[in-house]
């Protein structure tokens, strides 16, 4: 005959005190997802808001925002379709009135546009270029429109950069390849055959800007980095990096990338987020927006200009 075995104070106390645990962890998850949904519908109403009632928008920026938000907003939160409709749906707030304060100018380098907005004042300006790709025809032509500029140029690869930046500009070359890091990591390198993955030195945006250059102004910024243009990007915002470090940039051209579909790493997301960002920072217009399709990979190229901090408006915003 088999007696049952009534548990032991010590099994009942170790099932009782399992149970306490697991309700600890289940509340924690749920307070975890309750304050996570919280912040997220902050951050939407905070983005919603009436920009109209909004004292500290520049005009500008307001024209800005009441043409391009509506055209995006259909594809928020769908990265793909965002990616590929950004340039397109676009393309029309190009030709806002409110643009007329600003004198945009076009220099070209071997395959693309960049863009310039005039200074009214007579100053001394700051360009840096991330990501020199043995091209520096562009900034030649930059300082063909203004002369009064200093030019700083970042790649991790010397060969024909270092030369080209110095010797032909007569600028400063670094070696580095900017992004949001100190350390040593993987770059895309430009060589005699295409871009090939090297182990290379990267240096923060911030660090770089504030302590290698030693600037709190960057007038000018062109940023073509292939892929490292988010890291970069994401130190601009409102809090960010370099606000905390008291440096501004009033211009930007940039290149935004999005790998082949077999080489996931979330361009997509970044850029979609990126702009919505932008669009509730109230800093900073998209302008000039350019979709490239170039073998396998995909870009878009861009024109970013802060339009609220006065250090750069005073500078080029009649």
């Amino acid at each position: 005959m088999e007696y049952y075995r009534f548990p032991s104070a010590k099994r009942q106390l170790s099932r009782l005190s399992l149970k306490n645990v697991l309700l600890v962890l289940i509340t924690i998850t749920l307070t975890w997802i309750v304050i996570k949904f919280s912040s997220s519908q902050a951050e939407v109403f905070e983005d919603d808001a009436d920009i109209d009632s909004d004292k500290e928008a520049s005009p500008i920026f307001k024209a800005f925002y009441k043409c391009v938000r509506p055209k995006l907003e259909p594809f928020r939160g769908r990265h793909n379709d965002f990616w590929f409709k950004f340039a397109e749906v676009t393309a029309d707030c190009d030709e806002l009135k409110e643009y007329k304060a600003l004198e945009i100018m076009p220099s070209m380098n071997k395959d693309e546009t960049k863009y310039f907005a005039y200074p009214k004042k007579d100053e001394n300006l700051t360009m840096i270029t991330l990501g020199i790709g043995r091209d520096v025809a562009a900034e030649i032509g930059l300082k063909r429109l203004y002369r009064k500029i200093n030019f700083y140029g970042a790649d991790p690869s010397s060969e024909y950069n270092k030369d080209l930046y110095e010797k032909d500009l007569k600028g400063k070359y670094y070696q580095y390849a900017v992004s949001d890091r100190n350390s040593m990591g993987m770059s895309a390198v430009l060589g005699d055959n295409g871009y090939k993955d090297q182990v290379t030195q990267h240096i923060s945006a911030s660090q770089f800007f504030k302590n290698i250059i030693q600037k709190d102004r960057i007038d000018v910024l062109w940023i073509d980095i292939e892929g490292n243009e988010y890291s970069v990007l994401s130190q601009i915002h409102r809090n960010g990096p370099l606000d905390t470090d008291g440096v501004k940039i009033c211009q930007m051209n940039v290149e935004m990338h999005q790998f082949p579909t077999w080489w996931p790493s979330g361009e997509m997301k970044k850029f979609h987020d990126f702009v919505w960002k932008v669009l509730r920072d109230r800093r900073y217009i998209i302008l000039k927006p350019f979709f490239v399709i170039y073998e396998h990979f995909r870009f878009i190229r861009l024109f970013i200009v802060n339009v609220a901090d006065k250090e750069c408006t005073d500078l080029y915003l009649k």
